[in-house]
């Protein structure tokens, strides 16, 4: 096969009906699917060879020349004795030969039916009238009487048959009557009738005789090919598989009419492309070119059009020169060609070639193509099976294998370390925040990621290893003959390389990375279970410790993992055991260290253990699902607790901030949600803040701007959480309908040295942008300071409070002081930032509930 002729994606394993010619200096082969195309010129049917309509045609033929013989030596005879009977019997007799003599060419015809149905019934009127006007041959012509029957016998219906036998019989006993009933004597010489009778018993039983022995020859012929056909099917009907199925074909085939070599091909029509499904004899099967274009061979591509038979001999003068050469050229000298049909629809062709002239006639051509309707409606089960188990046990998007053949594979491979040693290593491959890629790009793109990776991953593989999709953004490998721990490592290092490696994406590039875990085994008495359990484990440890790299199983990870796995089901139904409590952060006016506002911040209390802080549980509840239920525990707790401290501490002004997870905002339900705690707590929607995370937002962006849209319908005030943390596009920010950024952590703690470049800019774009800015985790006066100068207005952190109780919150609601002197003992307004030695320090609330 060349390099510029790829074969068809869906048969792989295919290849093409030609064989390459013989090498050394004598051969000179034209070009073809061995070489270069070479144009097939077909000779249509009725060649050098012979059919059975052919013989029949030659032999009614005889009869005509027989019949006029006859005939007009009994004219002469009449005229030459003044016989008026003789002279009328000998004129019909040749008339008769005539007339039959016309119509036998029609015997190859589509009407040979009809054609050879009146050639039998006006001969048996010739017969009758023969025994009338010539008693002397009633004999013969009792015999005679049975040749008509015999005559149509291959051709016509047994009741048509049955017909002409009666009259056949009816005809002979008249013709004995006749000798009886006629009167009067001949006038030709007794010698001559003698004669003449004799010559016409011995013609009428020869010809019986002769069709007679047709009639066996087409039988026996008949039988032949059925049996042939019987088989085939039986042999067909013990395998699906395609290639199999083409190679018995093939073998029938080529028995059944005598060729050397026969090739079953099938036609790709989406490439237009010829590939062989079988061959015989299998020996020369590895010799035969992959793959060749149609557009090379429009004799063959005329044969599927058309669906027409075609025959070429390097005997017959009018066969086209260069199909004379390849013939010649692969030491054979006739060939046939036939269509595959099924279900009126042309699927390839059969090919049969032998080394002899003329092999092939039109009977072979006939009993090539009976055996090809069978053959075709078995090779499109055979590949409408093989499609389906392809289906069945591969990914649709990827070609992959999917879990179900993944598995069976590792489990032959465990199977066959136990029995002869070595170790297979299992490697679990996860894309890291994948989700996130598919809600920015979409899901068409995410398939494109994901059919990217497949291909990447099968590059990195050799041969014998097995690559997997076990769904979403998961994959799997199984690698067979793995020496040791490093050597899987190494190759689960390539591949996480190869996924690092920027992705064309549209107009636009992505990188994506991978968790990895290894698990080896195999001969040590691991189970597939084992392995495919060990794998998965390493690959969540890879998440949490090193993502975008590769972690190797160990026994102290099982432990993890089933601790992880326990705290997912003690978190299921968390907010229904009443385990869940809030605690809460004042956030202040840096101006005056006066509490505007508070964020509730969740705890988990279970009953038998400590008090659990939210980065202990809450990405394992995004990941369940179980942080929707919760969420919605903690806006309504927050939401309840707000407005009873604006009723009775007077403080209608007092706000609410309530963190939603990225899951939870997703969820299509949030904004009625949200609807539906505001009305049930009374809380004004004015007073409740919702904070959103940066990357949350970047996720189908659409329609997240059309939910951020709802929610602000509802009065609410939206902030963006950790905000310079994440990656959205400042176009996009200006499109969302948010009030607050607060500043993260991180780019506060930078303010003790000198101040965060981040931070100024983040403040800057809130008063370009009309917004407020809200700087978390400040810890020290001089960062406070710094954010004050700089124009942040408001900030929460541990120099103010800690997350604290309801209770110890509501005392210092209650106390309604700052949380931090506003001016210097000289009553001049010297702000937070006063750095006065004189000043008392600021007041700083240092009370954890629950620690």
């Amino acid at each position: 096969m060349s390099a510029d002729h790829p074969e068809p994606p869906d048969h792989p394993e295919l290849t093409v009906d030609r064989m390459p010619p013989p090498t050394g200096p004598a051969s000179d082969p034209p070009a073809g699917p061995l070489g270069d195309a070479v144009p097939r010129a077909p000779h249509r049917l009725g060649g050098p060879g012979v059919t059975d309509d052919g013989v029949l045609a030659a032999l009614v033929r005889l009869i005509a020349i027989v019949a006029f013989t006859i005939g007009s030596i009994e004219c002469l005879a009449g005229i030459v004795y003044a016989e008026p009977r003789a002279v009328a019997l000998g004129s019909v007799a040749a008339i008769y030969g005539l007339w039959v003599a016309s119509r036998a060419p029609a015997l190859t015809g589509p009407d040979r039916e009809s054609t050879i149905t009146g050639i039998a019934t006006v001969t048996l009127m010739m017969i009758g009238l023969a025994a009338i006007l010539q008693p002397s041959i009633a004999a013969a012509m009792a015999i005679a009487s049975l040749l008509p029957a015999v005559i149509v016998t291959p051709i016509v219906g047994s009741r048509i048959v049955l017909r002409l036998l009666v009259l056949g019989g009816l005809v002979a006993a008249w013709s004995e009557l006749a000798g009886y009933l006629v009167p009067g004597p001949s006038r030709l010489p007794q010698a001559g009738q003698s004669a003449i009778a004799f010559v016409t018993l011995v013609l009428s039983y020869a010809f019986l005789v002769i069709f007679l022995w047709e009639v066996s020859r087409r039988l026996k012929g008949t039988a032949a090919d059925l049996q042939s056909v019987v088989a085939m099917s039986g042999d067909l009907a013990e395998t699906l598989d395609p290639r199999l199925v083409g190679d018995r074909i093939a073998f029938h085939i080529a028995r059944a009419v005598g060729a050397d070599d026969c090739a079953l091909s099938y036609w790709d029509q989406a490439s237009d492309r010829v590939v062989t499904l079988g061959y015989h004899p299998p020996e020369r099967r590895e010799a035969l070119n992959a793959t060749y274009a149609l557009e090379d061979y429009p004799a063959t591509k005329r044969v599927l059009l058309e669906q027409r038979a075609v025959l070429i001999d390097v005997a017959d003068p009018t066969a086209d020169e260069s199909e004379v050469r390849y013939l010649v050229s692969i030491n054979q000298r006739s060939m046939a060609m036939v269509p595959l049909v099924a279900a009126g629809r042309t699927i390839g062709l059969i090919e049969v070639t032998s080394s002899r002239t003329a092999a092939f006639d039109d009977r072979s051509v006939q009993l090539a193509t009976m055996l090809a309707g069978e053959a075709a409606m078995a090779l499109e089960n055979a590949r409408l099976y093989d499609q389906i188990r392809h289906q069945a046990l591969h990914d649709g998007m990827t070609g992959l294998a999917n879990r179900v053949l993944f598995r069976d594979r590792v489990e032959h491979a465990v199977e066959r370390c136990r029995r002869n040693g070595g170790n297979v290593a299992i490697l679990f491959i996860d894309l890291d925040d994948f989700k996130t890629l598919n809600d920015t790009h979409g899901h068409a793109r995410g398939d494109e990621v994901l059919t990217a990776a497949a291909g990447r991953v099968s590059e990195v593989l050799r041969p014998s290893d097995t690559a997997a999709r076990l769904g979403g953004d998961e994959f799997a490998v199984m690698i067979e003959d793995v020496v040791d721990e490093a050597d899987a490592l190494a190759v689960a290092m390539r591949l996480a390389e190869a996924l690092r490696q920027p992705l064309p994406l549209g107009h636009s590039t992505v990188r994506v990375a991978a968790s990895i875990g290894v698990a080896l085994g195999g001969s040590g008495g691991e189970t597939t279970d084992d392995l495919l359990r060990n794998a998965d484990v390493a690959m969540y440890a890879a998440k949490q410790t090193s993502r975008g790299g590769a972690e190797v199983f160990r026994p102290a990870l099982r432990e993890i993992a089933a601790a992880r796995s326990a705290r997912a089901a003690l978190l299921r139904g968390v907010e229904q055991r009443d385990e869940l409590r809030l605690d809460y952060q004042p956030i202040v006016d840096l101006t005056d260290g006066s509490i505007v506002g508070v964020e509730g911040l969740v705890r988990w209390q279970p009953t038998d253990g400590p008090v659990l802080m939210p980065a202990d549980w809450i990405d394992l509840a995004e990941e369940t699902g179980d942080i929707v239920p919760i969420g919605r525990w903690i806006l309504r707790e927050a939401c309840r607790q707000a407005r009873d401290w604006q009723i009775r501490l007077g403080r209608p002004d007092l706000r609410m901030s309530v963190n939603l997870s990225a899951r939870q905002f997703r969820e299509h339900d949030i904004v009625a949600t949200v609807r539906s705690i505001l009305a049930e707590t009374g809380l004004p929607p004015a007073t409740l803040i919702l904070e959103i995370t940066e990357s949350s937002l970047m996720r189908r962006t659409q329609s997240t701007i059309a939910r951020l849209d709802a929610l602000r319908a509802l009065g609410c005030h939206l902030a963006i959480d950790d905000f310079g943390t994440g990656y959205s596009s400042l176009s996009y920010l200006e499109r969302f309908p948010i009030d607050i950024l607060k500043i993260d952590r991180s780019f506060v703690s930078d303010a003790g040295a000198g101040g965060s470049a981040i931070a100024r800019a983040i403040v800057d774009l809130g008063r370009t942008l009309n917004l407020e800015v809200i700087a978390e985790g400040i810890e020290e006066a001089e960062q406070a300071r710094w954010l004050a100068d700089m124009g942040c207005r408001f900030g929460q952190g541990y120099l103010y409070a800690r997350p604290i109780g309801a209770a110890a919150f509501e005392a210092l609601l209650a106390e309604g002081a700052g949380l931090s002197r506003a001016s210097d003992g000289s009553g001049s307004d010297a702000g937070i930032g006063s750095a006065n030695p004189a000043d008392p320090p600021a007041k700083r609330l240092r009370l954890v509930s629950g620690e």
